[in-house]
């Protein structure tokens, strides 16, 4: 697997798209993102990256769970 882009890059990127897009784009990341992170968290036998990716999955469900508060201001004020 390649390395993820970091939390700033995604943020700007996101920021960059047109509304219908970024509302798109941060509903299926906050769908998806608990999967990922549950399915990591139980993967038997654990890898040696698994605690390093999910720290990784948390942090950007957390930056995607703020952006999608943002935007929820920013369109819907």
């Amino acid at each position: 697997m390649s390395k993820p882009i970091s939390n700033s890059k995604f943020r700007s990127i996101i920021k960059s798209m047109p509304a219908e897009k970024q509302r798109e784009t941060l509903e299926r990341e906050l769908r998806i993102l608990p999967h990922f992170i549950m399915e990591e968290a139980g993967r038997i036998p654990q890898l040696p990256t698994s605690e390093k990716s999910i720290k990784f999955l948390e942090s950007r469900l957390k930056c995607a769970r703020l952006l999608w508060t943002e935007y929820l201001i920013e369109n819907h004020a």
